[in-house]
């Protein structure tokens, strides 16, 4: 029997910092753009692979130069996608519910994912207007933000924004400043001039004849910035540039107020870059928007992270291992008591303040995709996840009972303390393996038929369930800022009870994570009295009311009391 602590938000104590209060309502939605929806046909690069086609078959021009699928021709698909698309889609977004939009890179880059950043200054052509990534570039100085100007696609990329705040999303952009592409000016000019360029202080140089130089993890395609111990980014001017990028998507007109701006920043491996860096950054975010958002990607415990002076959250993965651990796995899964051990253990590793912000995933464009994960069971969160290098690695599409745990898990992200993220398309029942698979164009209802017959899904059912799942937290603020106290879990059946509690509003919450009906009793003496309404989980069957809970296989239901 659990020991009925309460964990909470609120304290006697004063906090010695704050994280901004709209993250703690935010449901996230995790976009890679070029993957969401095509928009405007105009700015689509050449070639751009049709939409519908069938993942695993070859368009006329791939391959024709000796390469495979995966070695590498996969990897060099464009779609189309763009801000056009993702601003015309707002509306399926506002009735899922979500209300905070995360966006991988969208600055000027060669690549799907721009990860390998060309230019920080502008946003991508094929995002916004064809033909920009050449404006600007006989006149801009990278070390002079007065002479940056504004494109199409900069100015797409705004409209956007003014939309998405205007309807009521928050949005953050990926920061990728730990390396850039070998397309960046600043790294093009220390190909020509060597020594004598203006930037060759801002890259990782180890040797200049011949000319050699360290990529992000041993990428050659990745240049990575030279750091010190004691700024983090060690080229002056390279930190100084990087700062002008953060105020000019921050506060884009300069007027002081970032109301026109990003609502903050998605940091790619910040753990690259020594600390000092950090430190610095995030206070100048701070002080454009105080109230802004800085969440990095950080998969292990990060408490050096987490400390009021660096982010105010991080991609929460040890949350994702957790709940599979628990409802995903077979033959190594962990109790409902040790899945309830393990996560009060992770609240309690964080102040309070930075709990109830953390972005709780389950997947996201670097792992294989939910369902998928559970159709291949017991294995290392975000290890042997690849076809292409694990072939006992099943990708085909996922059966029923995969997508009912996939929707407990979900469930499980919606009542937990914790902002709970979506990887774009899991709603819709998305599936695949680890990159690339895992990056498939978005499938949409009005773009049917897809060459692939199984892409023809967009599964009401599970869509409904997500948008009924988010509801529930949309509707229930204590299920975003209440406390949390577990009031039963029984490993026989399987099952987990808790409640959430907020200013007099209760809401009881019960999860069954094993493929048999459960049927548990609450002690009297630890609930609140009064009649119980429920909320979510209703079907055709009888319903039996707290304190005895009737709960179906693999699924989870939740009650308020009556005030």
């Amino acid at each position: 029997m659990p020991d009925g602590s309460i964990y909470s938000l609120q304290s006697d104590d004063v906090p010695s910092f704050r994280t901004p209060e709209w993250a703690k309502d935010a449901i996230w939605y995790q976009v890679m753009v070029d993957r969401f929806r095509n928009g405007n046909p105009a700015n689509d690069p050449d070639p751009v692979r049709p939409w519908r086609s069938r993942w695993y078959e070859a368009s006329d021009w791939e391959g024709t130069d000796g390469q495979t699928f995966y070695e590498y021709y996969v990897f060099s698909r464009l779609y189309g996608g763009d801000l056009q698309g993702l601003g015309d889609r707002l509306d399926y977004l506002r009735d899922l519910g979500v209300n905070a939009l995360y966006l991988n890179p969208i600055f000027q880059s060669p690549s799907h994912h721009k990860y390998d950043t060309t230019s920080y200054v502008h946003v991508d052509e094929h995002y916004g207007t064809s033909g920009d990534s050449a404006v600007g570039a006989s006149t801009e100085d990278l070390l002079d933000a007065s002479t940056w100007s504004m494109t199409g696609s900069d100015e797409v990329f705004l409209g956007f924004l003014k939309e998405a705040k205007a309807r009521g999303f928050r949005v953050i952009i990926d920061g990728v400043f730990n390396h850039v592409g070998t397309s960046h000016p600043a790294f093009v000019d220390v190909l020509e001039h060597g020594r004598d360029s203006r930037y060759a202080d801002w890259f990782d140089i180890t040797s200049w004849e011949p000319f050699e130089y360290e990529g992000w993890a041993g990428f050659k395609e990745l240049p990575a910035f030279r750091k010190d111990d004691e700024h983090g980014i060690a080229s002056e001017s390279a930190r100084r540039h990087l700062f002008e990028i953060t105020r000019r998507w921050m506060d884009p007109d300069g007027d002081g107020d970032p109301s026109d701006g990003i609502d903050g920043w998605r940091l790619d491996v910040p753990s690259d870059v020594p600390m000092p860096f950090w430190h610095e950054w995030c206070e100048y975010v701070r002080s454009i928007n105080p109230e802004a958002y800085i969440t990095g990607e950080i998969w292990e415990p990060a408490e050096q992270w987490l400390d009021g002076r660096s982010f105010d959250a991080v991609m929460n993965y040890p949350f994702a291992k957790i709940a599979l651990e628990w409802i995903g796995n077979q033959a190594h899964r962990i109790t409902a008591s040790e899945a309830d051990r393990r996560f009060a253990e992770l609240r309690l590793a964080y102040d309070p303040e930075i709990t109830y912000v953390q972005q709780n995933l389950v997947d996201s464009h670097d792992t294989d995709r939910l369902v998928s994960k559970i159709k291949n069971p017991d294995r290392e969160y975000d290890r042997g996840n690849r076809e292409q290098d694990d072939p006992t690695y099943d990708g085909s599409k996922p059966g029923p009972e995969h997508y009912r745990r996939a929707r407990l898990v979900a469930l499980l992200q919606m009542t937990s303390v914790g902002a709970p993220m979506i990887y774009y398309g899991d709603e819709a029942g998305m599936w695949g393996a680890d990159d690339p698979t895992n990056r498939k164009p978005m499938l949409w209802k009005d773009l049917e038929p897809y060459e692939n017959p199984a892409d023809n899904f967009v599964m009401d059912e599970h869509l409904d369930f997500y948008r009924r799942a988010i509801a529930l937290r949309n509707d229930h603020p204590a299920l975003r800022r209440g406390t949390m106290r577990t009031l039963l879990v029984d490993d026989e059946q399987d099952t987990w009870v808790f409640v959430r509690a907020l200013d007099g509003e209760v809401v009881l919450v019960a999860l069954n994570a094993s493929e048999r009906e459960g049927r548990v009793t609450i002690p009297r003496e630890l609930l609140p009295d009064g009649a119980w309404s429920l909320v979510f989980g209703g079907g055709r069957a009888a319903v039996e009311s707290p304190p005895h809970l009737v709960l179906p296989p693999l699924a989870g239901r939740a009650w308020t009391l009556d005030q």
